[in-house]
């Protein structure tokens, strides 16, 4: 692991491979640790570097600076600092890849988004609506049943993104619950939505996959298909027998579904199912 100056804070970084880069950023609760089942692949074909965001990883980089916005100049930047003309960018849950791409385009050959939250996508149509009840009413249960317990509200908030029933944290390798525990007390940053509205996305023109899996949270597949929807270049690829953690619980899966999008680097505006 690796560390760089990225707008003031260090920023803690993995490097392996050669050729094109493509990088990949993590989303809540996690850190650079989250994309080691892709070290395993990417690095036979294109330059791996993932990345942890200021406040999370090993050494959780202070600063009194924690917006969207932040981490989103934070990731440009990163990518003018690499030694390469343009990267192939990998974001996941958090929309910072995709904000990211909207300020900087041309630093960005291809882009795969893997189960945004973006909920302000979400229009007035009855599953829509039926979605964002059913995420509001599990977050307000989680929060009850964890009451002042920061393991327990930890443990919970996994299983509800993971979306396969109590009990799954503790089937998780140990790498993965300490990353987790590591991370979970990161403050989460400001949103800004404003950023990313769908008259915005629409000028993203970037060849881009929006992955979603099979048992994604309800709130998860119905703002899939609402970003693919918003930008001209986008295809959804939806990936059977996975969670929204899919690139670490099930790599194989996922491997294959990115390395075959980065060999075209393009596809249709339409939904997809692997077979």
């Amino acid at each position: 692991m690796s560390k760089t100056l990225v707008n003031g804070v260090e920023i803690d970084y993995l490097a392996a491979g050669r050729g094109e880069a493509v990088m990949f950023s993590h989303g809540g609760s996690s850190d650079l640790r989250f994309w080691l089942p892709q070290l395993e692949k990417v690095p036979a074909h294109y330059r791996f570097v993932a990345y942890s965001r200021r406040f999370h990883g090993l050494s959780h980089t202070e600063s009194d600076l924690n917006t969207a916005e932040d981490h989103v100049s934070d990731l440009v930047e990163l990518i003018r600092l690499m030694d390469s003309a343009s990267v192939h960018l990998v974001g996941f849950s958090t929309p910072i890849a995709l904000g990211a791409t909207f300020r900087a385009p041309d630093l960005v050959r291809s882009l795969t988004i893997i189960e945004p939250n973006m909920p302000w996508l979400l229009g007035t149509d009855p599953e829509d609506e039926r979605a964002l009840a059913w995420w509001r009413n599990e977050n307000a249960r989680m929060q009850t049943e964890a009451g002042e317990d920061p393991e327990r509200k930890a443990k919970l908030w996994f299983e509800l993104v993971n979306n396969r029933g109590p009990g799954t944290f503790g089937q998780q390798s140990q790498e993965f619950r300490q990353m987790w525990s590591d991370n979970f007390g990161v403050p989460r940053a400001a949103a800004a939505s404003h950023l990313l509205t769908c008259a915005q996305l629409a000028t993203i023109s970037t060849p881009t996959i929006v992955v979603t899996g099979e048992y994604g949270m309800p709130y998860s597949r119905r703002i899939a298909p609402a970003l693919a929807a918003s930008m001209p270049s986008s295809r959804l690829l939806d990936i059977p027998g996975v969670t929204h953690f899919m690139s670490y619980q099930q790599p194989d899966a996922f491997n294959e579904a990115l390395l075959e999008f980065l060999q075209r680097k393009a596809g249709r505006n339409q939904s997809e199912r692997l077979p």
